[in-house]
């Protein structure tokens, strides 16, 4: 890309060597030695006059104004150095508006930004996402599990090996939530027989499910493979495998986010990609992961330069490759998730300035010796009280059912028939 002040000093080159040109060129004429002869004898001589290299001065001096109009057209249209970027309608799921967006002050603006969370969910294909630690693999997930929510309301299935506090709020939209903490395994503390059995149960439900198009989103693959190096292998990979290769064909969608960058991590040769959409997000801190990248998936370029860093939007200057692109491109803004800001979940409107709305979904004291007298055999008043609580204080559907009712792994489909019953009866004696 040209800079302004390289455009100025090119027009003004050109310019100064038109003139120069023009200066410089002799002045000739048509007079011929017989013309001169009979000019001597009296006669009269027509002569025309010409300089041979004005039609190349003038040439010069056009395009030095080109260029100079050029810089004047850009600064015009540019606010401090950018100018603003539509996105394509046929990059976004139908029903959301297209958007204008500026880019970094100073950068030249590219020809135009992509939601890539947008992109895979309107694609909603067997995808691998990988990147380094905090890069924002997580939050662009999120944001495209929300996508899919809104244009195809599929059911979603989350298996999160790092389901920490702070990201619940990323994952509330999802329909079935596998959550633990994989780290507490480390070293023998806990068995992990019981838990790799849960985890290969899950996975067998999501995919024996009828609802289709349906999604499984499993995330930290290498922490997996770290702590469960066996079960990774022998029945991770195959599963991964066989999701990838032939998932689709049965309208089933599996998303797998990993840090590593290498094909052999996830069973599949680097240049057999056909079967799978790839997403890598890299910033300027990440080259290591990025080489090891392009050479581990055949056929992933390079990024040309820093440019498309510097044209990020993204907090961290992240980039991104996505196998629709086949190139590098700037990463937009993503707004983070927190509990407390989420949309309405679970019958309460959460606000959005860092505080909630206490929503009347509580049960009043004068209304407890009702409730008691209707609930169901298998309810009691403490479990009622408890949920509304946590209602209260935002927790989402598969919080509840897990932390607060106990039901976990295949009991799920059980808790969130009671979940549902005491929402009802919450929802009644408000």
């Amino acid at each position: 890309m040209i800079s302004s002040g390289l455009k100025l000093a090119i027009a003004a080159g050109l310019g100064v060597t038109s003139v120069g040109v023009a200066v410089a060129s002799p002045t000739l004429t048509t007079l011929t030695p017989e013309d001169l002869a009979r000019f001597a004898n009296g006669e009269t001589v027509e002569m025309v006059a010409y300089r041979p290299h004005r039609l190349l001065a003038s040439a010069v001096g056009v395009a030095g104004l080109a260029m100079f109009g050029w810089w004047v057209w850009q600064e015009l249209n540019v606010d401090n150095g950018t100018t603003p970027v539509e996105m394509d309608a046929s990059d976004m799921p139908d029903g959301l508006p297209q958007q204008v967006i500026q880019a970094p002050s100073g950068v030249p603006a590219p020809e135009k930004y992509i939601d890539v969370s947008a992109i895979m969910a309107q694609r909603l294909r067997p995808s691998l996402v990988t990147g380094n630690p905090r890069i924002g693999k997580g939050i662009v997930i999120a944001h495209a599990i929300r996508h899919v929510k809104r244009a195809q309301n599929c059911p979603v299935w989350l298996l999160q090996p790092k389901y920490h506090p702070k990201e619940h709020a990323y994952w509330e939209k999802c329909d079935r939530v596998l959550g633990l903490m994989l780290e507490d395994y480390l070293g023998g503390q806990k068995d992990t027989n019981a838990l790799c059995q849960e985890m290969s149960h899950f996975i067998h439900d999501w995919r024996k499910q009828t609802e289709r198009p349906t999604l499984l989103v499993i995330d930290e693959l290498s922490l997996i493979k770290a702590i469960l190096p066996r079960w990774y292998k022998e029945f991770l990979i195959p599963q991964l495998i066989t999701e990838m290769s032939s998932g689709e064909t049965d309208e089933r969608a599996l998303w797998a986010i990993t840090q590593s960058p290498l094909a052999d991590d996830i069973g599949m040769s680097g240049g057999n990609r056909a079967p799978f959409d790839l997403l890598a997000i890299e910033n300027p801190d990440s080259k290591e992961h990025l080489h090891s990248l392009a050479r581990s998936y055949r056929g992933v370029p390079l990024p040309e330069g820093n440019l498309a860093y510097r044209q990020s939007l993204s907090p961290k200057q992240a980039i991104f490759y996505h196998s629709a692109y086949n190139e590098w491109l700037p990463m937009l803004p993503y707004r983070s998730f927190h509990s407390m800001e989420a949309a309405e979940v679970n019958g309460s409107q959460r606000g959005s300035g860092g505080s909630h709305s206490q929503a009347s979904i509580s049960v009043s004291s004068t209304s407890l010796a009702s409730v008691t007298s209707q609930l169901p055999p298998d309810l009691d008043l403490g479990a009622v009280l408890a949920v509304s609580r946590a209602l209260v204080d935002g927790l989402t559907q598969t919080q509840i059912i897990e932390e607060i009712l106990k039901f976990k792994g295949r009991k799920f489909e059980e808790g969130k028939r009671k979940f549902k019953t005491i929402q009802a009866i919450i929802e009644e004696y408000s």
